[in-house]
């Protein structure tokens, strides 16, 4: 807009009236808006942690049944996107809460979303046919209109971390969503095609795959921790692990990249700042980050956000300290704007 400040009214002022009449705008004096000199995320780091969450998530679990809803989840809203549904700029992360025998309908849609074991055992997620377990620190993926649905068979109450890609479609408004038809044989199905790409480094060369997304759906936690184990600290100091697509070696998902990142006690890790944002689960022990100059502790199953270009530092105490993060790297990776700093 004009420079509404007092004083001589800028020369080109009525140029500026007349071109805004006609729905053009002049570039000259809103440069810095069309053009930014840098990234500038509207939202500060957030903590939601577990211990405020856990009573709510009972209520839910006993107050809403699942007759007529589709999830009973409790999505992490961050107040700076004045009460949108999200966590941060292009992601949304939530707890999912299921009875003993609830089962949550089949449907499709176009957002990428994953599921992470915390309190899980005995309860699976059903992929496109495939029966996917999900234990402690499990990861499953439910890609892009695959049809999808979960059930509880144990006797005891289920929870898991979900994150979705979604925000990217709706605001391009690209977004579809198909409900599924209700047939009791969807929930004995085996794990099907899910043997074909169990065993690392193995492949069956002539299994279908999707080059949209991983043909693999369910990673176990046991396998990540282990391998976790094995590796040697990163450049940062952290040992980071990158769940990949076993055919291209790249991300699960077009939309969503996830990692483990294991923190050994007392070894802070260096800042790093990058042009994508994080959602990271607490899956193990507890520590502390600073993040864009505030400082966060966090421990066992809460959940923190890590703005884009905001740098991040992060640190153990008391043990070793695993962290499951889900990030929309992949999305400026392939639009050729990502950017990554260390210091």
């Amino acid at each position: 807009m004009p420079d509404t400040n007092s004083g001589p009214e800028r020369p080109d002022a009525d140029l500026i009236r007349a071109l805004e009449e006609s729905n053009v705008h002049p570039l000259w004096d809103r440069y810095a808006k069309v053009i930014p000199v840098r990234p500038s995320a509207p939202d500060t780091p957030m903590l939601w942690r577990w211990r405020d969450i856990e009573p709510l998530a009972a209520r839910a679990a006993t107050e809403v049944p699942l007759d007529d809803k589709e999830r009973r989840a409790l999505i992490m809203a961050h107040p700076a996107f004045g009460g949108d549904t999200v966590a941060t700029s292009n992601l949304i992360g939530a707890f999912t809460i299921l009875e003993p025998g609830d089962r949550a309908p089949m449907h499709r849609h176009t957002a990428p979303a994953i599921r992470f074991g915390v309190d899980s055992d005995g309860a699976a997620t059903i992929v496109n046919g495939r029966r996917c377990n999900m234990g402690k620190g499990d990861l499953v993926l439910t890609p892009p209109m695959c049809w999808h649905g979960h059930i509880n068979g144990s006797g005891k109450p289920t929870v898991w971390f979900d994150a979705l890609g979604s925000l990217i479609s709706n605001h391009l408004d690209a977004s579809f969503f198909e409900p599924g038809a209700e047939n009791p044989e969807i929930w004995s199905v085996d794990e099907g095609d899910e043997l074909l790409w169990a065993a690392a480094g193995m492949v069956d060369p002539a299994a279908a795959f999707e080059p949209a997304h991983s043909p693999k759906f369910h990673y176990p936690g046991d396998q990540a921790r282990r391998l976790l184990a094995a590796m040697a600290p990163g450049p940062d100091g952290a040992r980071t692990m990158r769940y990949v697509d076993p055919v291209t070696g790249g991300s699960v998902m077009h939309m969503l990249d996830c990692y483990m990142t294991r923190l050994d006690t007392d070894a802070p890790t260096r800042p790093r700042r990058a042009t994508y944002n994080a959602v990271c689960l607490v899956t193990e022990g507890r520590g502390r980050s600073d993040i864009g100059g505030q400082t966060i502790e966090w421990s066992e199953r809460d959940i923190f956000t890590i703005p884009h270009w905001e740098w991040a530092r992060h640190e153990a105490i008391g043990g070793d300290a695993d962290i499951f993060i889900v990030t929309d790297r992949v999305v400026y990776e392939r639009l050729g704007i990502l950017r990554e700093e260390m210091e």
